[in-house]
């Protein structure tokens, strides 16, 4: 595998590492801010890293396209507080969109942030994890297939209709990866085999294709009752997906 897959996401790493041990924080554009600051020093230090970069619009997948230098790369940025000793949840929400670690053919990493500081205050940044998305999910072809539908003719006089735009709910990269809490680490396939000056290999984690791939499901507007859900077996069911983990040196 060519390092050359890896360079921007480890270029982009090493420069979130610095500005953390900096104490560089996260700024809130209001008290009510949940999402853009941890968006705004994501680009921070894209800048730093001298990368071409888009950020893409609200329920866009993913909200970062890196173009330059070769080859393209996704980024998309999520982040909770960290409070009482914990994360304040166990996974994240993805608004209309399925996430996975393949869009338009290039690779889609995850940047999640742990941080401490609420309202309008400064966000000190706990723990972060840079992680190829294939982490949380590695079927691509549902990702890309998806679409958002509306279905019309709704309602008593068949003028309204159900905006049907799903949130789908993935763990996080430090549930998969507890022992990351507190530090910032950078996960990438294990075919990647990356060396890298800057970076030593802390471990590997597997994850292994389930056996049944949701198809399908109904739900029932008139009456009662849980959603009936279709199944098809994964064609790579039981397949051991292996991602290295790494930190700064």
């Amino acid at each position: 595998m060519s390092p050359q897959r890896s360079a921007n996401a480890v270029r982009i790493f090493l420069k979130m590492v610095k500005a953390a041990q900096r104490g560089v924080t996260m700024q809130p554009r209001s008290a009510n801010d949940k999402e853009y600051f941890a968006q705004d020093w994501f680009a921070d230090r894209l800048k730093e890293a001298g990368v071409t970069f888009q950020q893409q619009g609200r329920n866009s997948y993913p909200d970062f396209l890196v173009s330059a230098p070769l080859p393209g790369q996704g980024y998309e940025v999520k982040s909770l507080a960290f409070t009482r000793g914990r994360p304040a949840r166990r996974d994240v929400d993805f608004n209309s969109t399925i996430p996975s670690g393949r869009k338009d053919d290039q690779d889609v990493f995850l940047v999640f942030f742990l941080y401490t500081g609420r309202g309008s205050e400064s966000r000190r940044v706990h723990s972060f994890s840079l992680a190829h998305a294939d982490l949380v999910n590695a079927d691509h072809q549902v990702a890309d297939e998806h679409v958002n539908v509306a279905i019309h003719e709704f309602g008593s006089y068949g003028d309204g209709f159900i905006r049907n735009r799903k949130m789908y709910v993935f763990p996080h990269p430090i549930t998969i990866d507890p022992e990351s809490l507190g530090r910032q680490r950078l996960i990438v396939p294990a075919n990647w085999k990356v060396q890298r000056t800057g970076l030593r290999k802390v471990k590997t984690i597997q994850r292994i294709v389930t056996s049944d791939a949701v198809a399908s499901y109904t739900i029932r507007l008139h009456g009662r009752g849980q959603a009936e859900v279709d199944k098809t077996p994964y064609a790579d069911a039981g397949v051991v997906r292996r991602f290295d983990v790494y930190e700064a040196e």
